[in-house]
């Protein structure tokens, strides 16, 4: 059995005996404590994986007190060593969460199994509250927002994109309904509550929906919900991913676009396309090989323009394959303005 242990003992004849006995049983003893004062400097020196903490020492704290202290600055969890096992000092006591209590006078035994169970608790709670860090970085740092949610959607967590989305803070936001955080208006410009199928045990998917916001303009979002549960088949909850729909919405023009051109220029059809001034701004391939006349001698010109042109392969022989009825002119569609 290893591990750093820190006693906490106002009488240091126990505290002595305590760390003898300790040290026998394999643990490094890294400070002796007589008050909380000493147990927070030695803490800051050493940080131990385990403190043993006399309920009852000196100073302005006891050790009840002070076991508190030590887990919600540092994550120490305590053993608590006492004379006193009366009803109201052990559950002042447990409302401090230690992992374990050893009644004095108690033998070697008995606090070898209660550290050897203390200290590997410490270890697994440690790698929990890692992993559970590291969960919670990943999420501050994702541009899309994740919101946890109660079986009964109530917000349990947000990250920092789910703020930045929603216009809410996690402190305000928690214990709230989805439906007051994420304010959302459907397709159909109807207002629409994501869980209303919560009943389902499947995802759930909506794009382009908008989320209003009281100090902004709305955003449109696409949205995520899945249904979480527990190892029972019972739900536990639910997890909502949202994500600004412009990227998306970017991305889609830029295929369709691109798709669009493709199409254009690979068709064996000759194909020019004019603007709304009836002014060529592009011709496609065919064209140019059946015509033999390049490109720039075309574009920004109009069929008025080219059919009074000195060269006969463009006023003749071009504008008779423009005019002929299985030749398409395409016109450009409207610009989507942001």
């Amino acid at each position: 059995m290893t591990g750093k242990i820190l006693i906490v003992e106002d009488e240091p004849i126990v505290a002595l005996d305590l760390q003898q006995e300790i040290e026998q049983l394999g643990c490094e003893v890294v400070g002796l404590a007589e008050s909380a004062d000493e147990a927070l400097m030695a803490v800051n020196g050493c940080r131990p994986d385990l403190a043993l903490m006399d309920v009852r020492i000196v100073g302005s704290m006891d050790g009840v007190q002070t076991a508190r202290l030590l887990r919600s600055l540092y994550r120490i969890p305590s053993i608590f060593l006492t004379s006193y096992c009366d009803d109201k000092t052990i559950a002042r006591a447990a409302r401090a969460m230690p992992y374990g209590y050893l009644t004095k006078p108690f033998q070697s035994g008995e606090l070898k199994a209660t550290l050897r169970v203390a200290l590997h608790k410490a270890r697994v709670d440690a790698l929990q509250n890692a992993a559970h860090r590291r969960m919670a970085a990943t999420m501050t740092g994702m541009r899309e927002g994740v919101l946890m949610l109660s079986p009964d959607a109530r917000v349990q967590f947000m990250n920092a994109a789910a703020e930045a989305i929603s216009g809410w803070t996690l402190n305000d936001a928690k214990a709230k309904l989805l439906i007051e955080v994420l304010s959302l208006i459907d397709n159909d410009q109807k207002p629409a509550n994501l869980l209303e199928l919560k009943a389902d045990s499947i995802n759930r998917e909506e794009f382009g929906w908008a989320v209003q916001r009281a100090d902004r303009a709305p955003a449109l979002v696409d949205l995520c919900m899945t249904p979480l549960a527990n190892l029972a088949g019972q739900r536990s909850g639910f997890v909502v991913t949202v994500r600004d729909a412009a990227q998306r919405m970017r991305t889609q023009a830029i295929e369709e676009t691109y798709n669009e051109g493709r199409c254009f220029d690979q068709t064996p059809t000759a194909m020019v396309q004019l603007d709304e001034f009836g002014c060529i701004v592009r011709v496609n391939q065919a064209l140019l090989r059946e015509s033999g006349v390049g490109a720039e001698s075309l574009l920004g010109r109009s069929l008025t323009g080219l059919s009074m042109d000195p060269d006969p392969r463009i006023a003749k022989d071009l504008m008779h394959m423009l005019l002929k009825t299985e030749t398409f002119m395409a016109s450009p569609r409207p610009l989507a303005v942001d």
